[in-house]
């Protein structure tokens, strides 16, 4: 009844986590530039002004119209 020594099928070393790999690095894991990112939420956050302030516009002119034709 003696057991003999089997190969560890769960080492890390045998297979990969990232599936970037597995695809032989066909798509990479790709950090993304922080200067990028930051142009991007300054663009996001002018385009929510401008939809504000437009919106802001069109409220004070229909306020302002209702009021001019009382």
């Amino acid at each position: 009844m003696s057991s003999m020594y089997n190969k560890n099928n769960f080492s890390t070393s045998s297979t990969s986590h990232y599936p970037a790999i597995e695809k032989n690095n066909i798509n990479e894991i790709i950090k993304p530039n922080i200067d990028n990112l930051i142009r991007r939420i300054h663009s996001e956050r002018r385009r929510e002004r401008k939809n504000i302030i437009s919106l802001g516009i069109a409220s004070l002119s229909v306020v302002l119209i209702f009021f001019i034709l009382d």
